[in-house]
C-alpha cells in the first residue's frame, strides 16, 4: 500500500519557519515602508505581520505566493484597518496576485529558496525539525503503520532540500521525496505526478492526505487506484480529523491484511 502525503500543515507544522523566512525576503526588498517607523514599533508591526499571516497561511499554494499575503498583511495592519478580517485579508491577497508580475514572483520565490539554503548551512537537521515540529497526526501515523509494508511518498511544494533536512532531523521513514521541483515537470498539478507515479507501479492502492482541498479536483483518482483524505488539522478552514483519518487509515490496513 502506498500513501502520498503533503507536507506542509499534514506533516510538520511549518507556517511559522515559513511566515518569518517569507518576512525577511518581503523586508529585504520593501524597506523603504518602514523609513520612518522606530525600531519598537517596527518590531511590533512584524509581530502583527507574522502572526496574521500565519493565520491566513491557508491561502498559500506555491511559496512565492508568501509574498503576495505578507503584502497584504501589512497593507492591512500599517494603514490601520481596525476591521481586518479573514475576508478583508483574502480579497487584498487576491488583488496583489492578480497585480503583481511573473517576473516579481520568481525573483521572490528564488530568493526565498536562496534565503533558506543559507540557513540550512548554519543549522543541524535537528534543529530544523525543532522550527518545524510534526504534527500531531504524522505522529501518531507513523505508530499506527509500525511494521507494515507500507510506503510513504511525500508530494509537495515545499522545496526537495527543506523536506530531506526534516526527515533527517526527526529519523522518521520516507520512501520517496518529490519536492517542487519534481512538479514544476508536471505543471505544478500533484494528480499528474501521482497518476505518473501510479501507472509506472501497476497501480497499487494509495491514499492521497493533503490539506489543499483543490488538490483532489481531478476526476481520474479512481482510475488510478488512490482515495483522496482531507486533512483538517492542515491550513485550511476546515475542523481538525486526526481521529477520523487516523480509523480510515486503520480499515483500510485492515482490508489489505485480511
Amino acid at each position: 500500500m502506498k500513501f502520498y502525503l503533503d507536507f506542509d500543515g499534514v506533516i510538520a507544522h511549518s507556517a511559522i519557519e515559513c511566515i518569518n523566512s517569507a518576512y525577511a525576503v518581503w523586508l529585504k526588498k520593501n524597506s523603504n515602508l518602514f523609513k520612518n517607523i522606530d525600531l519598537t514599533e517596527k518590531l511590533n508591526l512584524k509581530s502583527k505581520i507574522i502572526d496574521c499571516s500565519i493565520a491566513n497561511r491557508y491561502l498559500v499554494v506555491p511559496p512565492e505566493n508568501y509574498y503576495c499575503l505578507i503584502d497584504a498583511v501589512f497593507h492591512e495592519i500599517a494603514f490601520g484597518n481596525s476591521n481586518l478580517s479573514t475576508k478583508s485579508i483574502h480579497d487584498l491577497f487576491v488583488s496583489k496576485l492578480n497585480s503583481i508580475s511573473d517576473q516579481e514572483l520568481n525573483e521572490f520565490k528564488h530568493n526565498f529558496f536562496s534565503y533558506r539554503d543559507k540557513k540550512f548551512d548554519s543549522q543541524s537537521d535537528s534543529d530544523w525539525a525543532l522550527e518545524n515540529p510534526p504534527t500531531p497526526f504524522i505522529s501518531l501515523f507513523y505508530k499506527l503503520i509500525n511494521d507494515n509494508d507500507i510506503e510513504i511518498t511525500v508530494i509537495s511544494r515545499k522545496n526537495y532540500k527543506a523536506i530531506e533536512k526534516w526527515f533527517k532531523g526527526t529519523n522518521l521513514s520516507v520512501n520517496k521525496i518529490y519536492g517542487n521541483e519534481a512538479l514544476s515537470e508536471f505543471n505544478n498539478n500533484k494528480f499528474l505526478l501521482i497518476e505518473d507515479i501510479q501507472r509506472n507501479n501497476g497501480n497499487q492502492k494509495g491514499i492521497f492526505i493533503d490539506d489543499f482541498i483543490s488538490e483532489f479536483d481531478s476526476l481520474g483518482w479512481q482510475d488510478i487506484n488512490v482515495i483522496t483524505l482531507a486533512a483538517g488539522w492542515g491550513y485550511n478552514d476546515l475542523k481538525d480529523n486526526t481521529k477520523q483519518t487516523l480509523n480510515i487509515i486503520k480499515e483500510y490496513m485492515n482490508d489489505l491484511s485480511n
